[in-house]
């Protein structure tokens, strides 16, 4: 398990806020192998849709899902990002290194330009283990 050095959290906060200025979006965080958001979060102003223990909840079954999904990377090769659309809110996942990042946002949200945008600003971090 890799763990991140203070000065990429700090680069991982950033980038999350960064990304949290996008319209329509309401969080965006970076969970760690564990399940645990170790950057970013809820939008200033925001108020979340779940109840705290579900919101980590929430976190950990994202994780789970993601390292479910990778058993099919030698076949289908590695996930880029996984999107579920809901009624109330539009959710993403992109991969970086062995942390998620995890967006969501209004339902009505242009996916896509949300996945690129983090992508940009996302890949521009180097994940590194100590």
């Amino acid at each position: 398990m890799a763990i991140l050095t203070p000065k990429q959290i700090q680069e991982l906060d950033i980038a999350c806020q960064k990304l949290s200025d996008e319209d329509k979006v309401r969080h965006v965080g970076v969970i760690n192998q564990l399940g645990h958001l170790v950057a970013g979060g809820f939008r200033k102003g925001i108020n979340p849709l779940l109840e705290d223990e579900k919101v980590r909840m929430t976190y950990m079954q994202m994780q789970l899902d993601f390292r479910m999904r990778q058993e099919l990377d030698d076949v289908l090769g590695p996930i880029d990002y996984i999107t579920s659309r809901r009624t109330k809110q539009l959710v993403i996942s992109v991969p970086i290194g062995e942390n998620l990042v995890l967006i969501t946002a209004k339902p009505d949200a242009d996916d896509k330009k949300i996945i690129k945008k983090a992508e940009d600003l996302f890949d521009e971090i180097t994940i590194t283990t100590l």
